[in-house]
């Protein structure tokens, strides 16, 4: 498992830097902008989609009897945009979007309490996604 973690991390950071060799120079504030309203559409899709969202809510049963609701989401407030213009000879944008998601979870005696109580963060995963932009939308 940590050799897989290892390689996982290894194959971001060389495609991390490859994009930032790419991309010379800030982008101006419309393509920031332009940027920033595709990145919250972008989070709430996934909000809406996510395999382990709150309309997809994960109930489990722990060895104590009791009942965990585990659900995971985004907080729009977290999203940080970056964008940069590539120094292709086409032109194009590299635009990084970060943002934390929060894993939240609730217990109960049953499976309706469990959803039911106030849901806690109970982990933080900050996530880094790279999307281009060459004159066609973001990507």
């Amino acid at each position: 498992m940590k050799i897989a973690h290892k390689l996982l991390i290894s194959i971001f950071l060389c495609i991390l830097s490859t994009s930032a060799a790419y991309a010379s120079s800030p982008a101006g504030k419309a393509e920031l902008s332009d940027f920033q309203i595709f990145a919250k559409a972008w989070v709430n899709k996934l909000n809406r989609s996510h395999i382990k969202g709150i309309d997809h809510m994960e109930i489990l049963l722990k060895p104590d009897g009791k009942y965990l609701a585990r659900y995971h989401a985004i907080e729009p407030s977290t999203i940080k945009c970056i964008v940069k213009k590539t120094s292709s000879e086409r032109k194009g944008l590299v635009g990084l979007l970060k943002y934390i998601e929060t894993i939240y979870e609730s217990t109960g005696k049953t499976p309706q309490e469990a959803r039911d109580n106030k849901f806690n963060p109970v982990k933080n995963i900050r996530i880094t996604e790279i999307f281009s932009n060459s004159g066609k939308g973001w990507r």
